[in-house]
């Protein structure tokens, strides 16, 4: 008798093109890669959406559980078992096509301005090391659609996306890519891409699958299928 397949909850965000919900469906870049990664590895996965917050808590205390897309990182690394990297994209600054006074060419000026970002990312170590803080310039929120709400608002001057990501947010707002101008990329040398993520009592054995199922899948077309289905 043949035993069943291990059950893991993979943990996401809405995070569009990497991972997010279209009228109900769970899609993305990442999350498909993910997707095809579980029927590989022969594991059965459910996923589940929510705010980044309480997904990265969860996956740290529910012992079959993942987590994607989760950027690594030194103070993240003993965390987790990693499976990746997958798809990820350099990062800027941008600022309101009309706003010409907010115009800093380097990172020494940016925290001149304010900027928001989601508590708890990756994100939000990188610019307080850059000279933002929080009750000063920098604004915490839960969900990427809060902040960029008020950067629309023009309530904060500053946001930050992705060259993968920006069309993606910018279109969920009804916005394009001409209201947006490009400032300054923020340096993510501490970031080593965005990966899947396991809590640590999952069997290494099945991580081992999954690492290696990802390096079959890059050898075929370095996940171009995957990128080309969401990307113009």
């Amino acid at each position: 008798m043949c035993s069943a397949k291990p059950l893991i909850t993979i943990y996401t965000e809405q995070f569009p093109p990497y991972n997010f919900s279209n009228k109900g469906q769970l899609q993305g870049i990442n999350l498909d890669i993910t997707r095809t990664l579980c029927e590989r590895a022969q594991v059965e996965c459910k996923f589940e959406l929510l705010p980044w917050s309480r997904a990265y808590s969860l996956v740290q205390q529910n012992s079959f559980s993942g987590l994607v897309s989760t950027a690594r990182s030194a103070e993240r690394e003993a965390l987790f078992y990693w499976v990746g990297p997958l798809v990820s994209s350099r990062t800027f600054f941008y600022r309101l096509t009309g706003n010409t006074h907010i115009n800093p060419t380097n990172l020494t000026h940016v925290s001149d301005y304010s900027l928001g970002v989601v508590r708890g990312n990756v994100y939000e170590e990188l610019v307080e090391a850059i000279g933002f803080k929080e009750n000063k310039n920098l604004l915490k929120v839960a969900h990427h659609y809060e902040y960029m709400n008020l950067f629309f608002k023009n309530k904060i001057d500053l946001m930050l996306g992705s060259e993968l990501t920006l069309d993606y947010q910018l279109q969920q707002f009804g916005h394009g890519g001409k209201e947006v101008v490009k400032l300054v990329e923020l340096p993510v040398d501490a970031v080593k891409g965005n990966y899947l993520v396991f809590n640590k009592a999952i069997p290494i054995e099945i991580v081992e699958r999954f690492n290696q199922q990802l390096k079959l899948l890059k050898e075929q077309d370095n996940l171009a299928l995957y990128r080309n289905r969401y990307m113009k």
